[in-house]
């Protein structure tokens, strides 16, 4: 039988790595990615980037825009119906929504505006990922290459 002596500080500092990876930049979550729609019809065209998993309903945030218009409003379909906030963060940028939620069929929250040239959303836009905070539940939201580029256009199309 053969021993491997592994130094402790050794393994400290592997593990010291994971967690150091695992609170920067989160994981994709399976079957989710940012994706962009534009919408051409009318004067103006908009977009909406939103996390989601393809073909279904389940979106936690989303992001709308019009074409050049510097201004872009967050969303949550089916949240709290008493949501007024919410906390975005990517990177060492921070940005506190305050919004309105409307409680029809599905209470639909509508954060305030943000310039698409904002600090936070350019950090978002540069990293792939954010981490939302609504009533009190963190969600962390990654893109795959795929989702990276979405936000990149999303970002571009809403700056002008």
């Amino acid at each position: 039988m053969k021993r491997v002596l592994v130094p402790v500080c050794g393994i400290l500092a592997l593990a010291t790595g994971a967690a150091a990876s695992a609170a920067g930049t989160p994981a994709v979550n399976d079957g989710y990615d940012w994706a962009m729609r534009v919408n051409d019809e009318g004067p103006v065209k908009d977009a909406i980037l939103a996390y989601e998993v393809d073909g279904t309903d389940d979106q936690p945030l989303n992001f709308t825009c019009e074409e050049g218009g510097d201004r872009v409003f967050a969303g949550i379909s089916g949240g709290a119906p008493d949501l007024t906030a919410i906390e975005l963060a990517s990177g060492d940028q921070r940005v506190r929504l305050a919004g309105t939620t409307e409680a029809d069929e599905m209470p639909t929250f509508t954060a305030q505006e943000m310039p698409a040239t904002f600090p936070f959303f350019r950090a978002f836009a540069a990293n792939g990922w954010l981490r939302m905070t609504a009533d009190g539940a963190i969600t962390d939201m990654a893109a795959t290459s795929v989702g990276k580029q979405a936000i990149a256009r999303f970002a571009a199309f809403c700056a002008g």
